[in-house]
């Protein structure tokens, strides 16, 4: 989990942490009511990615991408009541992460030199890491989607001609 405070949320992810907020719960809400299995924007995306870069079985993204993603107001001082001041709590669940740190492809040298940077030596420091890549994915996500980003460059993308 992480905070973020609100003039990174304005700045980097061109949103509010209220409206960041409350889109993300409606999200939730909707993916409640449809029977969804995961309440999240779309993890698969980062943990697919980074299974692939780190030696790690991308078949296992199915079971590993089942997650809640939960953000959060937080208050910047005692006493606050401007929504619009609050910070961003931001947090994730992931029930059946699936990583490992020996066996198939994670001794090959391309993927012990990742590790290597990363400073990761055990499955749970892996584990860690890649939860930190999928809740930024969500974040960046989902603020897209709030602020209309996602739409714009995809409508872009397919109508330059």
């Amino acid at each position: 989990d992480c905070i973020v405070p609100k003039d990174v949320v304005q700045r980097v992810l061109h949103t509010t942490p209220y409206r960041l907020q409350r889109f993300q719960k409606m999200h939730n809400r909707t993916n409640e009511f449809i029977g969804g299995i995961s309440c999240t924007a779309h993890v698969a995306n980062g943990l697919a990615a980074f299974y692939i870069a780190h030696g790690q079985d991308p078949a296992c993204t199915a079971e590993s991408s089942a997650a809640v993603t939960h953000f959060d107001l937080v208050r910047p001082y005692p006493g606050c009541t401007n929504l619009e001041e609050f910070h961003l709590y931001s947090s994730m669940t992931l029930n059946t992460i699936i990583v490992a740190t020996v066996g198939g492809g994670t001794g090959l040298p391309s993927f012990k030199a990742a590790r290597s940077i990363l400073g990761v030596r055990s499955s749970n420091e892996l584990a860690e890491v890649c939860a930190a890549v999928a809740l930024a994915g969500e974040l960046s996500f989902y603020a897209a989607m709030e602020s209309g980003e996602f739409t714009a460059a995809h409508w872009n993308m397919t109508h330059k001609y």
